[in-house]
């Protein structure tokens, strides 16, 4: 179609006068309508690196190793109070009863040097 036909076109076209008032209100819902859009799409980023950063922190806090778990709390009993004495060995009690596998207990008792455990590996002398 050539251009000054489609001028002519519009031209002769009746038109009616816009309505400032709703033409105003589309526009706004429509700025708002985008705006919305773009902070759900930052506030799902803004999420997403809240749950990487504390998935990342919890990860490094986990570990392998059942002395960490265990060093600050299981110190020879000895020094221990007579309360201190009788939980902890209720504790090694449950590990044992409640345990999948009674040979990786006693390893994590033997490892963090639970009396009676060590005692046993070094053939009742201590």
């Amino acid at each position: 179609m050539n251009i000054e036909q489609r001028f002519q076109q519009i031209s002769q076209s009746n038109y009616e006068a816009l309505d400032g008032d709703s033409f105003l209100a589309k526009l706004h819902g429509e700025r708002q309508k985008r705006h919305m859009k773009k902070m759900g799409f930052i506030n799902g980023i803004t999420a997403a690196v809240i749950v990487a950063v504390f998935g990342f922190v919890t990860l490094n806090q986990l570990t392998d190793d059942p002395a960490v778990y265990a060093s600050n709390d299981l110190i020879p009993l000895e020094v221990m109070d007579e309360a201190t004495e009788e939980y902890v060995y209720d504790l090694a009690g449950y590990l044992v009863d409640s345990s999948d596998d009674i040979w990786e207990t006693l390893a994590f008792l033997d490892e963090i040097e639970f009396e009676p455990v060590a005692t046993m590996n070094d053939g009742g002398i201590q």
